[in-house]
């Protein structure tokens, strides 16, 4: 029940924080997504023998941070389940890998414990840049942005309509728990034998409410498409942004063969 809880403050602080004015919050949400993407494809493309340079390229995240004005604490604490189910697999590598000792800096580490920090930092860049777009971008200018590029209109709603039905689903799953306690006291938790009743109740009391949110679209005039919002930020910051990331990624993923790293 308190992890219910804790996911629907997640999602409203994502909102609250996307509202605020800030550097980050003002560009375009195509040049954030495609900056994204680029930071993503280049820490992909690193091998287990590109340790350094996973490293380097992760330098990126304190600085956009900085210019979004958001805390390290609530992502950090979204990044530890994460590292746990992604280091639980990774150490398989510690026993399986047979490959060459990797480099981290001048210090050499055997070839399996790097393929599990590589998973680690991969897995870190993933998290965290992701909070980061969410924190600086509503869903629905994401969306509005999402509608310029070739992707079926279909995906575009249902990637929207998912996020706020899981809201929904959530807060159903929030209060359906707090009645089960104040009925059961003395209870620790829900029992199997009427979990899966529950479970169906949760889906068609969450399916009722989103079959009201959406008639509220249609009566409001939605038809299908997102209407077009005016961008704030200017066309020069957002060009910025996508010159800069795309020279740091090059610069991680090449540029430091020519100082033998």
């Amino acid at each position: 029940m308190k992890s219910l809880k804790n996911a629907i403050e997640t999602i409203h602080l994502l909102d609250d924080l996307a509202g605020e004015d800030t550097v980050l919050t003002r560009l375009s949400p195509l040049a954030k997504l495609g900056s994204l993407f680029i930071f993503l494809a280049a820490l992909a493309s690193l091998g287990p023998e590109k340790l350094t340079n996973a490293l380097l390229l992760l330098w990126v995240l304190p600085f956009w941070y900085r210019l979004g004005r958001l805390s390290w604490k609530q992502p950090l604490r979204q990044l530890g389940p994460v590292l746990g189910m992604v280091g639980s697999i990774g150490l398989v590598n510690l026993f399986w890998f047979q490959g060459m000792p990797v480099s981290l800096g001048p210090v050499q580490i055997p070839g399996g414990i790097g393929v599990l920090l590589l998973l680690l930092l991969k897995a870190t860049g993933c998290v965290l840049g992701a909070y980061l777009l969410l924190a600086t971008t509503s869903l629905e200018k994401l969306a509005c942005a999402l509608q310029k590029l070739p992707l079926p209109q279909v995906l575009v709603i249902s990637l929207l309509l998912t996020w706020r039905y899981l809201v929904l689903l959530l807060q159903e799953g929030d209060r359906m728990a707090s009645a089960y306690r104040l009925r059961a006291p003395e209870s620790r938790g829900i029992p199997w034998k009427i979990s899966g009743s529950l479970l169906g109740l949760l889906f068609l009391r969450s399916l009722e409410r989103a079959q009201l949110v959406y008639e509220s679209m249609k009566l409001r005039g939605f038809q299908g498409r997102f209407p077009e919002q005016k961008n704030a930020g200017s066309l020069k910051g957002d060009l910025l942004l996508l010159s800069s990331t795309l020279a740091w990624c090059l610069f991680c993923r090449f540029g430091l063969y020519f100082f033998h790293v």
